[in-house]
């Protein structure tokens, strides 16, 4: 696929709004609005467009490098898969996994997650049988949140204004869940801490350990995952593909190569944007897909926004989670090795926080978790375009304090010390890899590693993390998080908005496009006839 570059040719056009940063929030508004005839220019700083959902390849080999699995999307009826259908114009096709999806291994002991809430229930019950009331609760408690989300994301679509008056009572079922942390909830629920663990093994989906995360996370992407998990077919880079045309038969532009240096305003409004060469593009709608901590830290006149409140939240609720990805490429199909569809969770013991704490302040203590995803067997078209080849994918949380001393270097030459500290690391992690699947051993074809740096080279988030905001009790309180920011025509849009993950994305960008054009765009997708 082709991508234009950025040209000062674009400047002098004119369109209806601009989107800053072409990750799936800032493409679900950018099509909405053009399903509405709005003219969208997308402005992307990366040289591959799509933030999270893009690919990249290495000789014969493509990975993603953010879209694993997604939730709710195997089943027509749901919103999820209603929104795709509507911003792709049903181009966009999902490959489910396995019935058993993921995977626990903790502390030596595998725990399945079945597709189905009874399955799951039933599953779990097998493993601790006196712990069925516990159980039972838990998932109620899951049920609970998911009743309250419709208000709470809807409170999120309201102006400062009539939030004021309204937003508490919308806000208020949520809040009481949210406000509580994964761990005091199910402490509460079970004093068996294996279960504890168990119930908590997805947790790496939004990056917070139990005693950091905010129960209301835990639960909704739980919830996210209760019917199974599936694949885009063809790769996630078909995302952006089936996206893009929709934004382009309207009129809109999608570039690379296309820093955006701040957002221009004028009179307490959005104007337009300067570029980084010093373009200045005007529009009468500005979006910043760019993230929370970005948007009001960076691209923002630097007078204006050390005057915000906003700026002391910001110091109070950190970034999430960093990470280092191995990217495995190997000699062999999926069949030949027999690699599963299925993801695996590899704890290293049932103390999570603990864990997690002691890697952080020592890089070289086992890690606490190996993430193992294999997306060339959950994607049904990888052996027709890729015979006798298949991928692997292995994450592991990093601290971005071990990269600072590098923080200054450039991409692709950042020396030899960082090197060999990017080899240990990855040749530790190919050992657990080794320990799950050790059929692939000798069969490796290539492999690359990239850290927080390269994360933060690409996606421009200052500390390498990859779930914008942390989703800690106190990130669910910020009411300023929403579209609507306090300058007129200036909206924000990504997870940051909402909540992680594709869904998370995605949504946020439909109650962006809501809150700009005041259109309901859920009941409009919720009413959308299957083909």
């Amino acid at each position: 696929m082709n991508h234009k570059p950025y040209t000062s040719f674009s400047a002098g056009k004119k369109y209806d709004a601009i989107v800053i940063g072409s990750g799936l929030g800032g493409l679900t508004t950018a099509a909405l609005l053009a399903k509405e005839k709005k003219k969208v220019l997308v402005l992307e700083r990366h040289y591959e467009p799509g933030g999270f959902t893009h690919t990249f390849k290495r000789k014969k080999f493509s990975w993603d490098v953010g879209v694993h699995y997604v939730g709710q999307v195997s089943d027509n009826d749901t919103s999820l898969k209603k929104a795709f259908d509507y911003i792709t114009d049903y181009q966009l096709k999902w490959e489910p996994m396995d019935e058993v999806y993921d995977t626990a291994v903790i502390d030596g002991d595998y725990y399945h997650f079945r597709r189905g809430k009874e399955n799951q229930i039933n599953q779990l019950i097998s493993y601790f049988p006196d712990e069925e009331k516990a159980i039972r609760q838990f998932f109620k408690l899951v049920e609970n949140v998911g009743h309250s989300l419709g208000m709470y994301f809807g409170e999120r679509a309201m102006p400062f204004s009539w939030s004021r008056y309204l937003g508490f009572m919308l806000r208020k079922k949520f809040n009481s869940y949210s406000d509580k942390t994964t761990w005091e909830v199910l402490s509460n629920l079970t004093s068996n801490q294996k279960l504890i663990a168990v119930l908590c093994a997805q947790c790496g989906n939004y990056g917070l350990t139990p005693k950091r995360s905010s129960f209301a996370i835990h639960a909704i992407i739980y919830d996210h995952y209760m019917d199974g998990g599936s694949y885009p077919c063809g790769g996630s880079g078909n995302i952006y593909k089936y996206i893009r045309k929709g934004i382009e038969d309207a009129g809109g532009s999608i570039f690379i190569n296309a820093t955006v240096k701040n957002i221009l305003l004028k009179d307490n409004k959005a104007i337009g944007v300067r570029m980084e060469n010093g373009d200045e593009i005007m529009a009468p709608i500005v979006v910043s897909n760019a993230g929370a901590r970005n948007t009001y830290s960076h691209l923002l006149p630097s007078d204006i926004a050390y005057k915000l409140p906003i700026r002391e939240d910001l110091e109070k609720v950190k970034a999430s989670t960093s990470h280092f990805c191995i990217y495995v490429g190997l000699n062999g199909s999926d069949e030949e090795l027999n690699l599963p569809k299925n993801n695996f969770w590899c704890y290293r013991s049932y103390d999570i926080d603990k864990d997690f704490d002691e890697h952080i302040d020592d890089p070289n203590a086992e890690p606490p978790l190996a993430y193992i995803s294999f997306p060339s067997a959950k994607d049904p078209e990888w052996k027709e375009k890729n015979p006798g080849k298949s991928t692997i994918q292995l994450l592991a949380a990093g601290s971005y304090e071990w990269m600072r001393q590098w923080e200054e270097t450039r991409w692709m030459k950042r020396g030899e010390e960082y090197n060999r500290f990017k080899e240990h690391f990855k040749n530790r992690m190919l050992e657990k890899l080794y320990e799950i699947v050790p059929q692939v051993k000798g069969r490796v074809e290539v492999c690359e590693i990239s850290s927080p740096l390269s994360t933060r080279h690409f996606s421009n988030y200052g500390e390498g993390e990859i779930y914008g905001l942390e989703h800690t009790p106190e990130r669910f309180r910020l009411k300023w998080l929403r579209p609507h920011t306090p300058f007129k025509n200036l909206y924000l849009t990504g997870q940051d908005i909402l909540t992680v993950g594709v869904g998370g994305a995605l949504f946020s960008g439909v109650v962006t496009a809501s809150s700009i054009l005041k259109k309901n765009f859920f009941s409009r997708i919720n009413n959308l006839k299957q083909l």
